[in-house]
């Protein structure tokens, strides 16, 4: 789909906007055969090569309310892709970990993924390790800005 953009007027929020969707397009056909939402799959590459991670560090990384990621995380043990354990020095706390069922899923999907993202950068000027280095660098700086309050006046 090509779309005529005027780039003097466009934020880069609504690019990655457009691209977000175009990822997501493809994601769909991963889980149209397994009981996995697109909204439950981050959650699953967030743990791919850990041992594994508290559920408060999963919300906060990922920028999810811990009603809604206790609900996904429900879900995923259901179904037989993590596990959640009680902290035995912070009982309060969960430690989340991928099951092989999970581990399996996430990387496979994630594989996918890069290879996909390689395929579409392959002839531009930019590799796909500097593309990541910008984006974490924006994310880590919006952060920031949303740290300091969205207004200063």
């Amino acid at each position: 789909m090509y779309c005529p953009i005027d780039k003097k007027n466009i934020s880069l929020s609504f690019l990655f906007l457009m691209y977000l969707k175009s990822q997501n397009q493809y994601y769909k056909q991963f889980f149209n055969d397994v009981d996995v939402s697109l909204q439950q799959f981050p959650i699953l590459l967030r743990l791919v090569n850990q041992d594994y991670v508290y559920q408060k560090d999963i919300s906060r990384d990922l920028h999810i309310d811990n009603a809604l990621l206790t609900r996904n995380l429900r879900k995923l043990e259901d179904n037989g892709y993590i596990m959640r354990t009680e902290d035995n020095e912070n009982r309060r706390q969960n430690k989340i970990t991928l099951t092989e069922k999970g581990s399996k899923l996430a990387q496979q999907v994630r594989d996918e993924g890069i290879k996909r993202e390689e395929d579409i950068i392959k002839n531009s000027k930019y590799s796909r390790e500097e593309l990541v280095d910008l984006l974490l660098e924006l994310v880590e700086k919006s952060n920031e800005y949303n740290e300091k309050g969205i207004c200063e006046v």
